[in-house]
């Protein structure tokens, strides 16, 4: 006893891309990477040669505060603030 089984196949099934597509993904992706790299070694540079901090970058805590973005420094003020409150709860027992 012989059984056939009907699989549902997609109406239209993926062709794929053609080469030209494939060249500028290429292209495109290429041009992010070495964008990526240049601005890495920018602030690699402004990092080693101190002017990335504000108006004092001649030591080595302005080159870290200068290191640092936006997102850095919230999650500093949130992690010393959860410490200092965390000082305050326990004074008031």
């Amino acid at each position: 006893m012989k059984t056939t089984y009907n699989i549902p196949k997609p109406e239209a099934e993926w062709e794929g891309l053609t080469l030209d597509e494939i060249r500028y993904a290429r292209a495109l992706t290429r041009a992010r990477i070495d964008i990526s790299k240049e601005m890495l070694a920018a602030r690699t540079n402004a990092l080693m040669s101190g002017r990335a901090a504000g108006t004092d970058n001649k030591t080595i805590l302005g080159r870290m505060l200068g290191a640092l973005n936006w997102v850095d420094y919230g999650l500093i003020a949130i992690r010393l603030g959860s410490k200092i409150s965390g000082l305050f709860r326990r004074h008031r027992k």
